[in-house]
C-alpha cells in the first residue's frame, strides 16, 4: 500500500493580492488577516507533524493569498523554514498557491532554489468575462502563459477552478474544465 499523503497548511492571507475577488474573504477562510511570523510557521509545522504517521508522504503548503506576490525576502523566509524540514527528512516537498499574473521566470527561478514541487494557480475560470465580473484582474491568457512557464521549469501544476461565479454558465464551466 502506498504511503498516505498529508499537506501541512500554512495560510498566508490576501495581503499581496492586488484585487478583491467577489468570492474571497480570507478572514473567514483562514481566520487571520496577518502574515504568520516565522515562529508561528514552525509551530504550525511541528503541531501538524506530531499528528502524521511516520513514513507518510508529507508536504508543506503555503495557501491563501498570493504567495509569489509577497516581498521576495518574505517568501524566502517562509521557504527557508520549510526547506529545513525537507532537508531533515521530515517532509518531502513544498507546494504553494498563487495568482497566474504573478508568475514569471524571475519568480520561478527563486522557487527553484527550494524544494517547491507543486504550484497551484488560482485560475478560477478560463472565460475572460467570468474573470472580469469576478474581479480577478487577470485573463485566461495569463493562466495559459503561467501554466506553460511552470511546466517548462519542471514544477507540477495545479489549476484551481470555481463554478458559479458571476457570468458563469454550465457551458462556460464545462469549457473551462476541458481546457484545464
Amino acid at each position: 500500500m502506498p504511503p498516505r499523503h498529508f499537506t501541512i497548511p500554512v495560510f498566508v492571507p490576501e495581503l499581496a493580492c492586488p484585487n478583491r475577488c467577489v468570492f474571497c474573504n480570507q478572514r473567514n477562510i483562514s481566520g487571520t488577516l496577518t502574515m504568520p511570523h516565522p515562529g508561528e510557521v514552525v509551530e504550525i509545522i511541528e503541531r501538524n507533524l506530531a499528528t502524521i504517521p511516520p513514513g507518510s508522504d508529507t508536504e508543506i503548503g503555503f495557501f491563501g493569498g498570493n504567495f509569489t506576490g509577497i516581498e521576495p525576502e518574505e517568501q524566502q523566509s517562509y521557504l527557508k523554514i520549510a526547506e529545513k524540514y525537507v532537508k531533515a527528512g521530515k517532509v518531502k516537498s513544498i507546494r504553494l498557491s498563487t495568482r497566474p499574473d504573478y508568475i514569471d521566470n524571475e519568480r520561478l527561478a527563486m522557487l527553484c532554489k527550494y524544494t517547491v514541487t507543486t504550484i497551484e494557480l488560482g485560475a478560477q475560470s478560463l472565460d475572460d468575462e467570468v474573470l472580469r465580473l469576478s474581479g480577478r484582474g487577470h485573463t485566461a491568457k495569463d493562466v495559459e502563459q503561467a501554466s506553460k512557464l511552470i511546466l517548462e521549469q519542471g514544477f507540477s501544476l495545479g489549476l484551481q477552478m470555481m463554478i458559479g461565479l458571476p457570468g458563469d454558465t454550465a457551458g462556460k464551466s464545462l469549457a473551462t474544465s476541458r481546457r484545464i
